[in-house]
């Protein structure tokens, strides 16, 4: 299992890096969640997994985990990062 934190910079609202996650999450086979102040949510149980990350209520200037457990956890969380940085979402 493998996890990293990143500090959201977007200031508007985490609806559009929800689906970016839960698309990308959707590729891997490893169980990928993602956590915020103490809760866990699975990023491949979709459609529920898109109103779960938006229920965490991300805000600009606090820190996200992610975490990735399987054969491509390694790939999995290098691609999240990616949408993540790529959209100007977070910073690591």
């Amino acid at each position: 299992m493998i996890k990293k934190q990143y500090t959201i910079i977007a200031s508007t609202g985490f609806a559009r890096a929800a689906v970016l996650l839960v698309r990308a999450a959707c590729k891997f086979s490893s169980s990928i969640y993602l956590e915020y102040q103490g809760e866990a949510v699975d990023l491949k149980n979709t459609p529920k997994s898109l109103i779960d990350v938006m229920s965490l209520g991300i805000k600009p200037n606090t820190h996200i985990r992610i975490r990735a457990n399987g054969v491509d956890e390694n790939q999995a969380l290098q691609a999240l990062e990616d949408h993540l940085q790529k959209n100007k979402f977070t910073k690591k």
